[in-house]
């Protein structure tokens, strides 16, 4: 007895379907085997890359050349800030005060 046209595409189609989950069930066991293995490695090299990060940048930060700027940079902006919050805040509201006793 001969097989059909639909038939024949009906068991290609399971056929492929059948080696498709195989396939997707391979490729899933073996991504998690490779992704457990590698993991502990990511985890490292992103510790070690964290530590060098912060260690250059401490280096930097506390050279000679560049810690006396830093110190400077950071004074000047605390004067600032309190020279501005003086000027702006304080200062209306004592003056604001003296009004309300001169009345």
């Amino acid at each position: 007895m001969e097989k059909g046209y639909g038939q024949i595409i009906a068991e290609s189609f399971v056929k492929a379907l059948t080696w498709g989950i195989t396939l997707a069930v391979i490729s899933v066991i073996g991504v998690s085997i490779i992704l457990g293995m590698v993991k502990q490695d990511v985890k490292e090299a992103i510790d070690f890359a964290q530590t060098n990060a912060i260690d250059n940048i401490m280096d930097t930060a506390l050279s000679y050349d560049v810690f006396p700027k830093i110190k400077q940079n950071a004074k000047e902006a605390i004067e600032f800030a309190a020279l501005t919050t003086d000027d702006l805040i304080v200062s209306k509201y004592y003056a604001e005060k003296e009004a309300q006793k001169k009345k």
